[in-house]
């Protein structure tokens, strides 16, 4: 356990979130600003964590219950997914009407459209991710992530805020053909390692509660392709943990992945895939940013 030099309270303000740092050649837990070189361990009863579901687990969900220790070097290059090991990656497919119509269809599903990931699929926010030579369609989906603080079961929606810590940025890079193999996504969503999470998890309250107005794009090399905001979900946040909820419990630090805006590359003519070099990324008002630059697998 690292000795913290010095405790204060957290101060969530200006985009202060959570994220995972390699330090010393172990995952720590620590408190970050978009952009800083530097952050604070993040504590829970003077305790230090290398995963953010037991911190919330300790903490009881409460972004109060969590102070900041000493200070750690902290670049962008050293980050990680700010949650390594989810028990859940619950994720829904069409949730902006947009998006819905896009896809040739005039009306989104009348119940969330829900698959899975597991913690082998989530990616550092600033990694260079690596396409899979068993397909040449690989596309992008810019998402907001929830993180939940507390364990829960069918919870009513007007209860929602009682189980969610905050929200992070996601990439559900997605493998269009193996998605299409089946009726089932899971093929073409679950890849190891192609969907970035982070930079940060800012907490709920800072960014508008559990039913956010946040600016959401995507971003390909510079041009972008979705820009959204939030409050266009087809079902909010409040609908899609009441539904969830009904059928399993959540825990602290499992994630749902809320859906993509309209302007994925799949759906356009000509469509735009992502391609050896191409940098993606996905930009949320409140949290920040995360970027990954596509590079072919190497063979062995």
């Amino acid at each position: 356990m690292i000795i913290p030099t010095r405790v204060s309270p957290a101060n969530w303000t200006q985009g202060l979130g959570l994220a995972r740092v390699l330090h010393g050649g172990e995952p720590m837990v620590v408190l970050r600003r978009h952009g800083a070189t530097q952050a604070r361990l993040a504590l829970v009863d003077d305790d230090t964590f290398d995963d953010l579901p037991a911190l919330l687990e300790a903490a009881e969900g409460d972004p109060a219950a969590i102070s900041a220790g000493a200070v750690i070097d902290a670049p962008d290059s050293l980050l990680m997914s700010p949650v390594g090991r989810p028990g859940k990656i619950i994720c829904v497919g069409q949730n902006y009407l947009a998006h819905v119509r896009e896809g040739g269809r005039d009306a989104g599903p009348a119940r969330p459209d829900l698959f899975a990931k597991w913690h082998t699929s989530l990616a550092a926010p600033f990694a260079e991710l690596a396409l899979p030579p068993e397909s040449d369609q690989i596309d992008y989906e810019s998402e907001l992530a929830v993180v939940i603080g507390v364990r829960g079961r069918r919870i009513a929606i007007e209860d929602a805020e009682s189980i969610v810590f905050g929200y992070t940025a996601a990439n559900d890079v997605s493998v269009r053909d193996f998605q299409f193999h089946t009726s089932q996504r899971t093929a073409g969503k679950a890849w190891d390692g192609l969907t970035p999470l982070g930079p940060v998890v800012v907490p709920a309250a800072q960014l508008g509660g559990v039913r956010p107005d946040l600016g959401i794009a995507g971003t390909l090399d510079g041009m972008v392709l979705q820009d959204d905001r939030t409050s266009q979900l087809i079902f909010g946040i409040p609908e899609l943990l009441a539904y969830i909820t009904t059928v399993m419990t959540l825990e602290p630090g499992d994630l749902i992945l809320t859906g993509t805006p309209a302007g994925v590359g799949f759906a356009r003519e000509p469509k735009v895939l992502l391609r050896h070099g191409s940098e993606f990324e996905v930009r949320i008002e409140g949290i920040g940013a995360l970027r990954n630059r596509f590079v072919d697998e190497k063979a062995g």
